[in-house]
Formats: structure tokens, C-alpha cells, sequence
């Protein structure tokens, strides 16, 4: 099973950072838009914007945000995995371990959401397009993280799949509209 994750690994960042290298610049505006920090301010706004609704799903709603960037770094703890040995993930500000993508993690459950609201908030067809655009940034935060030289793409794609997991839960589970 190592040998397909390193495989993956190898042929998808060959392809993502042999990409354009004006794109940086793009990239970086876009993992700042995925930091846990915009995830962890989308999540107090949504849960306090609940609170001040009366309305309990949606406050904790927002939490969850800030419960799957938790669960996420003690995932990181537990896999022990080190980053990339680019210059990028060297001079990070905090050094923590690689697998799964907190930014990535983060942004599918935060913006994942913003475009859940959206799409029952939102008259058509602005509802279709701010989803589009919402799918469209998480696609491309997990993407700047690979073309940065912050993550392997399983890093990535544990991150998208930790977030789906916590977006599932909150859509299906304490269903914030309904």
C-alpha cells in the first residue's frame, strides 16, 4: 500500500509543481484564503451567528469547523508523517507534521459550508454560481498545498476527505436550515 500512496505521491506533485511558475503568487493568495485561520473565523462567525438565531444546530455547525482542524492535528500527531523537503514547507511558521492537510481539511468543511448556505440561501441562479466558486476554491487550496511544496497529495486528499467527512455531519447530521 506505501508503494501506491509514494507512487501517487511522485506522478501527481511531478504534474501539479511543473505548472507555470507565474502561478505562485496565485497559490499563495489561495492557501492564505484555506489557512485554518480563515476556517477557524468562518466557524466563530457561523457559531455565533447561531447563537444570536436562538438557533443550536447552526452554533454547532460552527464549532465543527474548529473540531475537524482539532481532529486534524491530533491525526497529524498520531501519523507522525514529515512534510515535503521543499524550501516552502522548511521556513513554514509553525512545523507540524504533513498528513492530513489542515488547510485543506479546513477550507472543505468551512467553505463547504458557506456553500451549503448558499445554495438554500441564495436566490437562483447566484446560489449555483457562489457553489461553483465555493467547490471551485477548495479544488485549488489542496492544489496550491502541493504546488507550494507544503504537502504530499494523500496529504490532500485525507484533508478533502476529513473535511467531506465533517460537512456530511453537519448537513445530514445536525442539518443547521431545517
Amino acid at each position: 500500500m506505501k508503494h501506491l500512496v509514494s507512487r501517487f505521491d511522485t506522478s501527481v506533485t511531478h504534474y501539479i509543481v511543473n505548472l507555470s511558475p507565474s502561478l505562485r503568487p496565485l497559490f499563495l493568495a489561495i492557501t492564505a484564503l484555506g489557512s485554518p485561520v480563515a476556517a477557524m473565523t468562518i466557524g466563530a462567525v457561523v457559531a455565533g451567528w447561531g447563537y444570536f438565531r436562538a438557533n443550536l444546530r447552526l452554533a454547532c455547525s460552527g464549532a465543527l469547523i474548529w473540531l475537524t482542524l482539532g481532529a486534524g492535528s491530533i491525526i497529524k500527531l498520531i501519523v507522525d508523517r514529515e512534510r515535503p523537503h521543499t524550501a516552502y514547507a522548511a521556513h513554514l511558521l509553525f512545523d507540524t507534521n504533513s498528513f492530513p492537510s489542515g488547510h485543506t481539511s479546513g477550507s472543505t468543511i468551512a467553505y463547504g459550508f458557506l456553500a451549503y448556505l448558499a445554495w438554500h440561501l441564495l436566490p437562483r441562479p447566484y446560489n449555483a454560481i457562489a457553489v461553483v466558486l465555493l467547490i471551485l476554491l477548495i479544488i485549488f487550496v489542496g492544489i496550491s498545498r502541493i504546488y507550494l511544496g507544503a504537502h504530499f497529495p494523500s496529504d490532500v486528499v485525507a484533508g478533502w476527505l476529513l473535511g467531506a467527512a465533517s460537512l456530511c455531519v453537519v448537513i445530514f447530521v445536525l442539518r443547521p436550515l431545517a
